[in-house]
């Protein structure tokens, strides 16, 4: 008899279990760590992981399963999370979706993300990244159940930017008394980025800069006005370098009166 009480507790204690745990026929199953990858500005595969730039503020968890899985539960566990850096994961009002993760999961474990697909099988989790560091990783794995099976183990690394910057343009003219723009392009691979910090500096003629850190456009051009007004004769050397990388390169600024040609 007491072993039969005993059975039928545990048996009791699994069925009102978080989602994570509690026997549920709808998950998928043979979890796959290629179904996984993360989406967002500056990262870089490697291997069976990915690299992320410090700059970073935040990524995707985009899931693509097989089209049999529509509508199925899913589960990403992130851990060995090191060097200071915090991940906030999106998380639903109520319930569980592809786009957020299960708020009852998430209030006991900031790192677990259980999710349902959609109709396509896929999901769409966002997560925030802060203090992120070139010492800063973390791992993370896919669970299918009810008996929970794991797929193989995910490295993310974030590393200093590796953008090279060029300027569009060695040196522009500008009028005494007013101001002067120069632009430069910043890419990875050969290929323009977009939403990658610039810090930017000057030294020579001129007052005011028209920010010290730009964003790269849509376009991968960062765009940098710098006064005048004092009409001083000479010229200014704008600097702009990768924040938090060591690519940089310089674009001058000729004051000149009469008129630009």
């Amino acid at each position: 008899m007491r072993r039969i009480i005993t059975f039928a507790t545990i048996f009791a204690t699994l069925l009102t279990a978080s989602p994570a745990l509690a026997f549920d026929n709808t998950w998928i199953n043979t979890p796959s760590l290629s179904a996984v990858k993360l989406v967002g500005s500056n990262i870089k595969v490697l291997g069976t992981g990915f690299n992320i730039s410090t700059q970073s503020t935040g990524f995707d968890f985009e899931y693509t399963g097989q089209a049999l899985f529509g509508g199925r539960f899913a589960q990403i566990n992130i851990f060995d999370v090191t060097g200071g850096v915090t991940l906030t994961l999106a998380a639903n009002a109520s319930g569980t979706s592809s786009i957020a993760c299960d708020p009852q999961v998430l209030s006991s474990d900031t790192h677990t993300c259980f999710f349902r697909l959609d109709g396509n099988a896929k999901a769409k989790i966002h997560v925030t990244v802060s203090g992120a560091s070139a010492q800063a990783a973390f791992k993370y794995k896919v669970l299918a159940g009810p008996n929970i099976q794991e797929s193989a183990i995910a490295q993310v690394n974030f590393v200093t930017p590796t953008n090279t910057i060029k300027a569009v343009t060695s040196s522009a003219k500008a009028m005494l008394g007013g101001a002067g723009a120069v632009q430069f392009k910043v890419l990875q691979d050969g290929k323009v980025t977009p939403n990658i910090r610039v810090a930017v500096s000057y030294k020579g003629v001129g007052e005011n800069l028209s920010t010290a850190t730009a964003m790269s456009n849509s376009k991968g051009l960062v765009t940098i006005y710098l006064t005048n007004l004092a009409k001083k004769k000479g010229t200014s050397i704008v600097t702009a370098q990768i924040d938090g990388g060591t690519a940089k390169t310089t674009s001058s600024i000729v004051w000149v009166t009469g008129k630009l040609g």
